[in-house]
């Protein structure tokens, strides 16, 4: 990342976050118990990797954390919360060749939505850009850790991809209806002619062809997304159940990702249940299955289904430790008319493991280790294979510098090999990269 953009998108944060919280301490006390604000800064300020690259103030490590300032107002009937991201250049705001035009825009919306329970307690209603996981259970305190869902083949030089908006547990943007009663919860999703994605690339579209660019999409080409979720408090836990679509036309995805497909219409639509057992005393255990479907309505198409299947769990039974554990098999096999990724015959597993431990050694201080490895494996079904390894190994001091302030400092070894043969080449390469990763998170 570029040094200059980095702090520039630091420095506009910090006056961001100055600006409002010094709006929300203007009220009144019981509007301003009700005001929070947080600031979380991420970075590595120093990295070198075994091919001599040395670099400074930039993002580094196997799950890189997210630098964001987010302001949030909760009453008893109503609230909100907006937030600004800022992290890597994937988050440009604008895609395509317009964003050489424009330059790298250092900072993105992270979650922007308001909520509202105008009929008591039963009824909520939320609306905005937003990441739902209600009935999923996080057990994560411990590790930086990926989302839970199916992880897939990556694109370009990523070899897997962590569970994202399409693939993962959760219920994002639009408009969420909440249904509460008793020990049930019912979850309506409905987002029509919305997404972050396709906004983005429609003001692409747009500016690409004020700039003379050839940039060919429709203007009623949108995406839409729906979904569901049902909770149910079991007493010895919780057990959820959740399905979402997202439908994405041909030409946004020609589009996004610079390459033709076929038909006209493409739905990703995600299914899982979960369960999160809360019974044993300082023990939390979250096991869920998550499947993804893609379907294209091309005529002679076979749509595969992809799975993933996840285990968190979470463990306080001695003062002042605790440990958290992540694991994560996702798998899919290729068909001879496959069009999601995988070639005839093909076939994709991916393994992921990841355990941390957190232990308070006083009041001001903790100590926190984690160990994370990803194996990622694709099969072509005609020779080819790609093998991608990921290890991480890291160790952090944590010091609680106010009862609103923490800082964390740390060393971080990231190991990474891919391996090609067949019809991909020979090739084995290593990566090692060591870094020495900070952070600090205020809330008020």
């Amino acid at each position: 990342m570029n040094n200059k953009v980095f702090s520039r998108g630091l420095a506009a944060i910090a006056l961001m976050g100055a600006s409002l919280f010094a709006r929300a301490d203007e009220g009144a006390v019981s509007i301003a118990d009700k005001v929070h604000l947080s600031l979380e800064f991420n970075t590595s300020i120093l990295s070198v990797d075994s091919e001599g690259v040395v670099d400074s103030m930039t993002d580094a490590g196997f799950n890189e954390d997210e630098s964001k300032i987010a302001l949030s107002y909760d009453d008893e009937l109503w609230g909100g919360t907006a937030s600004l991201g800022f992290a890597n250049e994937s988050l440009r705001i604008f895609n395509g060749e317009i964003a050489d035009l424009l330059g790298e825009f250092p900072l993105s919306i992270d979650e922007l939505f308001a909520w509202v329970k105008p009929f008591g307690e039963h009824f909520k209603f939320t609306g905005g850009v937003f990441e739902n996981t209600d009935g999923i259970a996080d057990y994560t305190g411990d590790i930086d850790d990926f989302g839970m869902g199916v992880f897939i083949v990556g694109e370009g030089e990523d070899l897997f991809s962590e569970p994202e908006d399409i693939t993962n547990t959760a219920l994002t943007s639009g408009l969420l209806t909440d249904f509460m009663f008793g020990p049930l919860t019912v979850q309506l999703l409905l987002a029509p002619n919305y997404s972050k994605e396709s906004a983005s690339i429609l003001a692409s579209d747009f500016f690409s062809r004020m700039a003379g660019a050839p940039f060919s999409i429709d203007a009623g080409e949108r995406f839409f997304r729906f979904g569901g979720r049902v909770i149910l408090d079991a007493g010895v836990g919780t057990v959820a159940v959740m399905g979402k679509t997202f439908r994405w036309p041909i030409a946004i995805m020609s589009a996004a990702e610079g390459q033709p497909y076929i038909g006209d219409k493409a739905d990703f639509t995600t299914f899982g249940a979960y369960f999160d057992l809360t019974a044993v005393e300082n023990l939390g255990v979250s096991l869920g299955y998550t499947g993804l479907l893609p379907y294209n309505d091309a005529d002679g198409v076979n749509n595969v289904l992809w799975s993933g299947i996840d285990l968190r769990a979470a463990w306080t039974g001695i003062e002042g430790l605790s440990l958290s554990t992540h694991n994560n098999i996702s798998f899919a096999r290729g068909s001879e008319k496959d069009w999601s990724g995988l070639l005839p015959g093909g076939s994709f597993f991916n393994l992921y493991n990841a355990i941390g431990a957190t232990k308070e050694l006083t009041e001001k201080f903790s100590v926190n280790a984690e160990i994370a490895n990803v194996l990622s494996i694709t099969d072509n079904g005609g020779g080819g294979k790609v093998e991608f390894d990921n290890f991480l190994v890291a160790g952090k001091l944590i010091t609680h510098i106010t009862d609103n302030a923490e800082f964390t400092a740390g060393l971080e070894l990231d190991i990474s090999k891919t391996m090609l043969s067949g019809d991909y080449g020979d090739a084995d390469d290593m990566l090692t990269v060591f870094s020495i990763p900070i952070g600090i998170a205020v809330s008020f």
